[in-house]
């Protein structure tokens, strides 16, 4: 490894370790390893700052499938596409309705590849948080019809979606705030170069705007409030497994 390729990766580590969508230690281990390459190579702060740099991004799209291996889903339904977009959001993706022969509908995800694994990863885990929610809820209110179960999980991935937006507004400002306050923008930098990359490899992300119409307000407040019980952090221990198309 280089200077230039040192540089590069200790931005990298530095944008995952300040981003706050991973949990407390993967934070810190990209952190460790962004200060071992500093001392290693001799790197000023300047040069992680450096917009010139921060242009080595591995491109891949991943395929989270809504149906189980053996039975294809026919289709993506409305709740999951909510969640789909909201996970774009959060893990600086695009997300867009796809296809796959064998899988049948899901959501592909477009990006750096460390992201399109997280978004695969999380996508998949916020839908088994919604299913296994909802039988819960069910137990609670064995009369619920399958109008009302759709209510709530409808009403639940729309929370999950509004959280996950919020946290990335929160994200950014609090990335131009250090910028501000510092005199140094790398993290904000890092994301703004890889967002404007991430267009103009995918194309700009296109999403439509869906009301929530629900038609029993209980079953919506309930399946609201389970989607303010759920976290966004990957384990440490979880590995993504990879559905990448190339």
């Amino acid at each position: 490894m280089d200077k230039e390729q040192a540089v590069r990766k200790a931005q990298k580590l530095m944008a995952v370790a300040l981003d706050g969508r991973g949990n407390g230690h993967e934070a810190e281990r990209a952190l460790a390893q962004a200060e071992a390459l500093i001392r290693k190579f001799g790197l000023e702060q300047a040069e992680i700052a450096s917009t010139t740099a921060a242009t080595d991004f591995d491109w891949a799209d991943a395929f989270h499938a809504y149906g189980p291996p053996k039975n294809p889903a026919k289709s993506c339904p409305k709740w999951f596409q909510f969640i789909g977009t909201g996970v774009a959001y959060f893990t600086d993706t695009i997300a867009r309705l796809h296809y796959d022969a064998a899988l049948g509908y899901g959501i592909g995800f477009y990006g750096d590849r460390a992201d399109t694994l997280f978004a695969q990863w999380l996508a998949g885990y916020l839908k088994a948080s919604v299913w296994e929610a909802l039988n819960v809820a069910h137990r609670q209110h064995p009369e619920w019809s399958r109008s009302e179960m759709e209510d709530f999980r409808k009403a639940m991935a729309s929370r999950l979606s509004s959280r996950m937006r919020d946290l990335r507004r929160e994200r950014d400002a609090e990335f131009a705030a250090a910028s501000n306050s510092q005199g140094t923008g790398s993290a904000l930098v890092i994301v703004t170069d890889k967002l404007e990359k991430r267009d103009a490899e995918f194309g700009s992300p296109k999403y439509r705007s869906a009301r929530v119409t629900v038609r029993d307000p209980t079953a919506a407040h309930k399946g609201a409030l389970a989607g303010d019980q759920i976290g966004f952090s990957r384990p440490i221990s979880e590995a993504p497994v990879c559905a990448d198309k190339n």
